[in-house]
């Protein structure tokens, strides 16, 4: 049966506008950039691309700009592996904790009481700085106290505790130009330097809160020193890794 005549401009646009929906359906469907440890590659051409860019300099091919998953980020160095992890344990344990803290204590300048709290915490992704405990352990042990460099999450604040670095996410991108912003103003103010390391642990902290585990998260400054958190808190782990080996 054929279709009435006064229907077919009907049928017609029909098929044209289903036409476009697919053309546009096709066009929204691109590929995800393509990352390559903290570089992000166009998935055409395999070229580096601009952080947040939706379209390749070089060949001109548009994709969607996508964070990675887990297993396509890349992996933090800022804190204890799991073989490294099980590694302290073992030393621990044939050490005695006794023996073990008051090697670190002397490795690292903690009292042999902290020493004990963090070999004790200690393990997997944690802040290298406080070992898990949250705790500053610099002077008189006081649980009120915040470790300055995780700020009590515990976590090492490069990979947030999963050894997994977040690339990619805009957000912390801007917010660490809002930290960058201030904290010069911080450190260029004409105040004590006591009010200024509090205004700093402040800007770091607000960061952190949101931002930890990301690849920004790796800039953020340690007190007013030039040294930022994750070195500071790897060079503990490795002060702490060199005491407990067996000719320490």
């Amino acid at each position: 049966m054929g279709i009435p005549a006064q229907s077919r401009w009907w049928v017609f646009t029909l098929i044209v506008i289903g036409a476009l929906v697919l053309i546009s359906m096709l066009a929204l469907d691109r590929p995800n950039v393509i990352w390559s440890g903290m570089t992000p590659e166009c998935p055409h051409c395999r070229h580096e691309v601009r952080p947040y860019a939706h379209r390749c300099a070089d060949c001109g091919g548009e994709f969607d700009w996508v964070v990675p998953g887990d297993e396509e980020s890349p992996i933090s160095s800022a804190s204890l592996s799991a073989q490294e992890a099980e590694w302290v344990r073992d030393r621990v344990k044939a050490l005695t904790i006794e023996g073990a803290a008051r090697r670190v204590a002397d490795a690292t300048g903690l009292s042999v009481e902290a020493a004990t709290l963090y070999l004790e915490t200690l393990g997997q992704g944690d802040c290298g700085l406080c070992g898990g405990t949250r705790r500053d352990l610099s002077g008189p042990l006081d649980e009120t106290t915040e470790c300055p460099g995780c700020f009590g999450s515990g976590d090492c604040v490069e990979c947030g505790g999963d050894r997994r670095i977040r690339v990619g996410d805009q957000r912390a991108a801007r917010a660490l130009e809002t930290y960058e912003r201030e904290l010069a103003d911080v450190l260029g103010s004409k105040v004590p330097d006591d009010v200024k390391r509090a205004a700093a642990r402040r800007l770091a902290r607000t960061f952190l809160t949101s931002h930890e585990g990301t690849a920004q998260a790796a800039s953020i400054r340690f007190d007013l020193g030039p040294e930022v958190i994750v070195d500071v808190a790897r060079r503990r782990l490795d002060q702490v890794l060199t005491a407990l080996k067996p000719d320490a």
